[in-house]
């Protein structure tokens, strides 16, 4: 039986007898407050949960509690063309165990999609507040709540993350398997797999933004041999938990993680804080960091110029544009949009990006599956 169709109970009890498979010297294994949030999205679902188990080591009368989150590829059609959980728990293990990177320690891995419908890994829970993608954090939420001294100690310390992830020694950790398999510089690889995305998830349809998009990127790309780095692959502050210091206690949803430039997640977190503001007509909040703060700041933080960011900024709206193109299919089909539904042509990504190579921009008013409210 699918996931989203069972009773949380038998989730619980599945959970629960696959725990104590993992520890198989624990007594008393029991799960609590399992909870499956309704906003997990159109990608990875979350189950949050309590385990409790005695060790033989533990003092009598005295248990094991953690706090632990699984999260579950999707059943059935999704945002992403495939989901490989194994890769993403080998690279959070060896990102916890080995480095500073504020990343939860993945726990355990499970491929077998007969425990709950779908490959799923298990990790410890942060603590912390996410910045809101629906509402955008830049129109509603806590982060409007916050000074605007705040607001900019929470952009700068997710910059400063961003430039330790990319300081991390992706060969000492053992994470060569994120090489292109076929030899190919890893940005070869990246675009064929983003063609691929927009072939697969266009569905027979022709997106003309999308596809001048792909020409400005070939057309346009800039000479680089340098090494490549460990990229997270969705870096933005919405992937990210804040304490209320605005220390980031924790970096999210490894799903798109290779190598690369480190202007690529440069320019996928600037794209973000755009498309949050510009992209549907908010203001940016006071405090946090213009365009140009935001790429000194990563500078500073990195130790090194960023160079081309104007071209991987575009290349991070051609992929979410691609994105979006697949979302607006996605929905479509499950019944959560008309037949007739612009989004997937007219949002705020391919409007950013038709500016941003200068292309005629869709037409009408763009659609997207973020409200402001």
């Amino acid at each position: 039986m699918a996931l989203s169709n069972k009773d949380p109970q038998e989730i619980k009890g599945e959970l629960q007898a696959w725990l104590q498979a993992q520890l198989p010297d624990a007594t008393d294994v029991t799960i609590d407050n399992l909870d499956v949030p309704a906003a997990s999205g159109m990608s990875n679902l979350t189950i949050l949960f309590d385990a409790s188990y005695r060790m033989p080591s533990d003092p009598p009368g005295e248990a094991t509690t953690e706090q632990l989150v699984a999260r579950v590829a999707p059943e059935g059609p999704a945002v992403f063309m495939q989901y490989d959980l194994v890769k993403e728990f080998r690279v959070m293990q060896a990102l916890a165990e080995r480095t500073s990177v504020p990343v939860p320690r993945a726990r355990w891995v499970e491929e077998d999609p007969s425990v709950l419908g779908a490959q799923f890994l298990v990790m410890d829970r942060a603590a912390g507040e996410i910045p809101s993608d629906d509402p955008p954090f830049t129109v509603s939420g806590w982060v409007l709540d916050l000074s605007p001294e705040l607001r900019r100690t929470l952009c700068e310390n997710s910059l400063g993350v961003l430039a330790d992830i990319h300081r991390a020694d992706w060969r000492a950790l053992g994470l060569d398997f994120l090489v292109p398999a076929d030899g190919s510089t890893p940005f070869d690889a990246e675009l064929d797999l983003w063609k691929r995305v927009y072939d697969w998830g266009r569905a027979g349809d022709t997106n003309t933004t999308v596809e001048a998009g792909f020409t400005w990127i070939e057309e346009n790309r800039p000479v680089d041999d340098r090494e490549p780095v460990l990229n997270w692959g969705d870096a933005r502050v919405g992937n990210m938990m804040f304490a209320p210091d605005m220390t980031v206690n924790a970096v999210l949803d490894w799903e798109m993680v290779s190598l690369g430039a480190p202007e690529v997640e440069l320019g996928w977190w600037l794209l973000l804080m755009r498309h949050h503001t510009e992209g549907i007509g908010a203001p940016l909040p006071e405090g946090m960091l213009t365009r140009e703060e935001a790429i000194a700041t990563y500078e500073r933080f990195s130790g090194r110029p960023a160079r081309d960011v104007d071209y991987y900024e575009v290349w991070a709206a051609l992929r979410l544009s691609t994105l979006m193109h697949r979302a607006g299919n996605l929905m479509i089909e499950i019944g959560l949009l008309p037949p007739d539904a612009p989004m997937k042509y007219n949002n705020p990504a391919s409007q950013l990006l038709a500016k941003l190579i200068g292309v005629e921009a869709p037409t009408g008013e763009a659609q997207s599956f973020i409200g402001n409210r």
